[in-house]
Parts: structure tokens; C-alpha cells; sequence
């Protein structure tokens, strides 16, 4: 049985309640919010939250799923998430998929063409004369076609499926299988880690993303629920919260502040109940796609 001397305990013991501090003082600025969320706004606003919320309350969370604006702001983003994600999944892997092959004539050629924007980026200028041009502008698909293709993630795809076994392929050419079906039939059910982690990188990427809809949308009803927090905060507190009570059917009284936190629960609770069931698949994509073998 291995021991440990004294030294090694006071060792461990020091590292534990360090990581627990740590893991506090990240922790406590989502609690806090949280907190806020469930309390009623004008006793929170007249003292300090704590460790518990003052005078608990669900009437924010009602305030804020009952405004249509935050609903349709909701619902763009969880919209273009979805589809934004898988057709980000479709396309990457496609082109990841075409790369391993050791028989493309060009193969090199390829991923040269495809790693210099990885390095070298056109700016935001370019960009945003380019998305005009194409008519983006203002359309959902400003939010999709933009966000398709990443070079990162399409050599995360390549590196695992290059791992895949070739006589998988074989024996399915050998029954009549094309290269379409084989991708869609064979390789991609086998490949369930790595499409994890490439659906946690465009899922989080699309959710979270607003400054896009700054440069691009300006229609109010496209607008998704991370650009409308970020509006809520960074304009007038008192002509944010006219806007939503008007557009409420509630008449009670609710703080800026309250609007603040309760919007910012309602965009983050999504993301953080999803990951921990794509963990699992997350870690060993990670690391099965980072190793060549």
C-alpha cells in the first residue's frame, strides 16, 4: 500500500482548499446572477445579495418569457444554432472527409489553400464588402452561410478520420457502396466524438455570437437573444425597461437590473444543460482528433 508522508498530506490538503477557492471565485459571479434572477428586483436593489436570494420570486422569469421580443430574439438564436451547427457539421466533414483520402489528386495543394486564411485573414473591411455584395444583409442566412466552414475544425474532422479503419471502407465499396453512402452510412455513425466537439465549437460559436448582427442586421425581429442583452445593457436603463414592460403584459414594477440578470440567465441556462451530455463525447474527440496515430 503506497504512503505518504506528512509533508505530502499538508501538500494535497493546501492544493484542495486552493481549487475550492478558485472554483468559488469563478463560480459566484453566475450564482450571483442567478440569485439576482430569482429575486424581487426592489428588495434586491435596496441591499446586498449574498448567498441567497431576497424575497424569492419566479415574476422576473415571467416579466422576461412573457416579452415577445425577447421570445423572438430566443428563437432566432436557437434557430440559427441548430441550423447553423449542422450545416457548419455537414460541410466541414465533407471537406474533411475528401482530405483523407491519400488518392486526391491536389491533396496537398488543398489544404495549403485551405490553412493560409488560418494565418492570413482579409480583414473586416474585405469582409463586410463581401457579405453586402452577396445580399446577406439582413437575412437569417447572414448568420449560416458565413459560419459553414472552418479550417480548425475541418483538420480536427480529417485527423480523426484518417484514424478510421480503411477495410470499413473497403468492404462497402466491395458491396456496391458509393463514396456518398459510405460517408453518410459508414463513417459518419462511426464518428460520433469528434462530431461532438465540432457541435459544441459551432454550437457555442453561433449562440453566443452578436457581433455579426452588429455589423450586418439592423431589423429588429432577426435580432437574436445575445445581441438584445447586449442592448439592454449598454443602452439607457430606464428606456430599456419602458421597451420591455410596454411589450410585457405585466404592469409591475421591475428593475433594469433585474431585466439585466434574468435575460442573462435565460441566455446562458441553454448552453450549460446541453454540454455536460456531449462531455463525454467532447473529451475523447479531443483527444482521439489531436493525436495521429
Amino acid at each position: 500500500m503506497e504512503t505518504y508522508s506528512r509533508g505530502d498530506r499538508w501538500f494535497a490538503i493546501f492544493n484542495y482548499a486552493a481549487l475550492a477557492v478558485l472554483c468559488l471565485l469563478m463560480l459566484y459571479p453566475f450564482l450571483y446572477v442567478f440569485l439576482y434572477s430569482i429575486s424581487d428586483s426592489v428588495a434586491a436593489s435596496a441591499r446586498t445579495l449574498t448567498f441567497y436570494p431576497v424575497k424569492p420570486t419566479l415574476y422576473n422569469y415571467q416579466v422576461v418569457l412573457t416579452n415577445s421580443g425577447i421570445l423572438n430574439a430566443f428563437g432566432i438564436s436557437v434557430a440559427r444554432t441548430v441550423i447553423g451547427t449542422l450545416a457548419h457539421i455537414i460541410v466541414t466533414t465533407m471537406v474533411a472527409y475528401a482530405l483523407s483520402k491519400r488518392y486526391l489528386k491536389g491533396r496537398k495543394g488543398w489544404l495549403v489553400y485551405f490553412m493560409i486564411p488560418m494565418f492570413f485573414s482579409g480583414g473586416l473591411l474585405p469582409y463586410y464588402v463581401v457579405i453586402v455584395k452577396l445580399g446577406l444583409s439582413n437575412s437569417f442566412w447572414v448568420y449560416i452561410l458565413p459560419a459553414l466552414f472552418s479550417t480548425f475544425n475541418m483538420l480536427l474532422a480529417k485527423v480523426f478520420f484518417d484514424q478510421i479503419p480503411k477495410s470499413l471502407e473497403e468492404s462497402a465499396a466491395m458491396d456496391g457502396a458509393g463514396e456518398a453512402r459510405i460517408f453518410f452510412r459508414i463513417v459518419l455513425p462511426s464518428s460520433l466524438p469528434i462530431l461532438a466537439t465540432l457541435a459544441i465549437f459551432a454550437g457555442v460559436a453561433q449562440w453566443n455570437s452578436w457581433f455579426d448582427v452588429l455589423l450586418f442586421v439592423t431589423k429588429q425581429n432577426l435580432l437574436p437573444v445575445q445581441t438584445l442583452l447586449y442592448k439592454i445593457i449598454l443602452e439607457s436603463q430606464a428606456t430599456t425597461v419602458e421597451q420591455i414592460m410596454r411589450m410585457s403584459q405585466n404592469k409591475t414594477t421591475i428593475s433594469s437590473e433585474a431585466i439585466k440578470m434574468t435575460t442573462l440567465m435565460v441566455s446562458t441556462l441553454p448552453i450549460l444543460f446541453i454540454y455536460p451530455f456531449m462531455q463525454r463525447y467532447f473529451i475523447k474527440g479531443m483527444m482521439l482528433g489531436a493525436v495521429k496515430g
